[in-house]
């Protein structure tokens, strides 16, 4: 009698050692199976499809990250929502109010930057970096703070040597969800709630010929 037959039924088995065989192998087969599905199911759970990567459409486009921040020193608490634009030609940040205004406008081109008040038609120029230093204490470079948000990378070049301590979270698609920087007794948390490629062109506004210079203090107050 062979193992198909036995397989099969156990009424082809017509003694006690074959039928006991018989059972062996049904009962072997069967503990197989269920392992076999166990490790199918512990597959199929590590191997879940990810996100797919975000790839940019042809023709002109810029990034877009929209975003949330929280600021937090010895004496200052701050948070709000930013969107992020930007492409080869430039990057365009807007911070909007808690009634969702867009409160500040900051344009930089290449490590330039021109901080805008719409309702105060005023505008400061000055470093990129100079005014994370005197916003929240930390200061980087454009380009750094697109490599860390974008890539997630931080070159120990760029932030151990400013005493910038960096601690990244990344979501379901490897890209980076939660950025926070600590230095001294500050701490900003930089959180990454929508990242996409859309058509067109960031388009710089000079806007020395509307609005008036002031100091950067004056700009940022409401």
């Amino acid at each position: 009698m062979t193992r198909k037959r036995c397989k099969i039924s156990l009424l082809a088995c017509v003694d006690t050692n074959t039928y006991r065989r018989c059972f062996c192998v049904l009962k072997y087969e069967s503990m197989l199976k269920k392992l076999l599905l166990l490790l199918l199911a512990a597959a199929s759970f590590h191997c879940a499809p990810r996100r797919p990567e975000l790839i940019p459409a042809a023709g002109p486009h810029f990034r877009s990250l929209t975003m949330k921040f929280s600021f937090l020193d010895n004496e200052t608490r701050q948070h709000g929502r930013v969107l992020w634009r930007f492409d080869s030609h430039g990057a365009k940040f807007l911070f909007f109010t808690p009634l969702n205004q867009a409160g500040l406008e900051l344009d930089v081109a290449g490590e330039d930057a021109v901080l805008v008040n719409f309702a105060k038609k005023t505008y400061w120029r000055g470093e990129f970096d100079g005014l994370l230093e005197r916003l929240w204490g930390i200061d980087l470079t454009l380009a750094a703070l697109q490599t860390l948000l974008i890539d997630g990378v931080a070159p120990p070049g760029v932030f151990l040597e400013k005493g910038i301590a960096v601690s990244l979270e990344r979501g379901g698609d490897g890209a980076p969800a939660v950025v926070r920087l600590r230095r001294g007794g500050a701490e900003l948390t930089l959180r990454i709630h929508k990242s996409e490629f859309r058509p067109g062109r960031i388009v710089l506004v000079d806007y020395a010929g509307r609005y008036r210079p002031d100091e950067l203090e004056s700009v940022l107050a409401r």
